[in-house]
């Protein structure tokens, strides 16, 4: 009799474990962004190891804030795709091009790949992010490639921060520049993710 209960009970959290899904269901996210595009150019003309003794990385009034939207879903448990949507007023320091000291709107539009260190089922989910994007600034159109490092920290299930850096690499260098792309936001489902159906259980 003990056995047919411990049985019955393996087969039960087997079943339960089975048709829970850590996959991230369909989410919209807000973020603040802050482009720098001054560390990055300090770091190509002068080096990292310049730009670590200046300190000035992490001066905030070097950067040009904005904001960003973001449609995440996931592909698996541990990696989701992301299009997002960001907006800053810039002096763009687009090459070639002299610029007249007056800040305009730039659009940036990058789809990325985020591989989570682990599932959603965590708290705190370390993630690599890639991709490809496009930029615009008045009459200039270029492409980039986002490459960064971010953390994900779950408030509650469904609804989650996001802190992520990215290095921005263009593509089209005469009309684009190096940048980085720091961005804090919360993003939550808008619809349950689809679960296994629990296995029938048969005599």
């Amino acid at each position: 009799m003990k056995k047919c209960i411990f049985t019955l009970l393996t087969i039960a959290v087997c079943t339960m474990a089975n048709a829970q899904d850590y996959k991230k269901a369909p989410s919209i996210g807000v973020h603040f962004i802050l482009n720098d595009f001054k560390t990055a150019t300090q770091i190509r003309t002068n080096g990292l190891i310049d730009v670590l003794n200046s300190k000035q990385y992490s001066n905030t009034k070097r950067m040009a804030p904005g904001m960003a939207i973001s449609y995440i879903d996931g592909v698996s448990e541990r990696l989701d795709y992301a299009v997002t949507l960001s907006g800053s007023f810039v002096d763009y320091p687009v090459p070639e091009n002299v610029s007249n000291g007056n800040p305009n709107l730039l659009l940036e539009a990058v789809a990325t790949a985020n591989l989570k260190l682990v599932s959603d089922k965590y708290w705190f989910a370390p993630f690599l992010t890639a991709g490809v994007g496009a930029s615009k600034y008045k009459g200039y159109f270029g492409a980039l490639l986002p490459i960064g490092v971010g953390i994900q920290v779950k408030l509650i299930p469904g609804t989650f921060i996001l802190l992520n850096s990215q290095y921005r690499i263009p593509v089209t260098t005469n009309n684009t520049a190096y940048h980085f792309y720091h961005s804090f936001g919360i993003a939550f489902n808008f619809k349950k993710a689809p679960t296994e159906p629990a296995a029938a259980i048969t005599n």
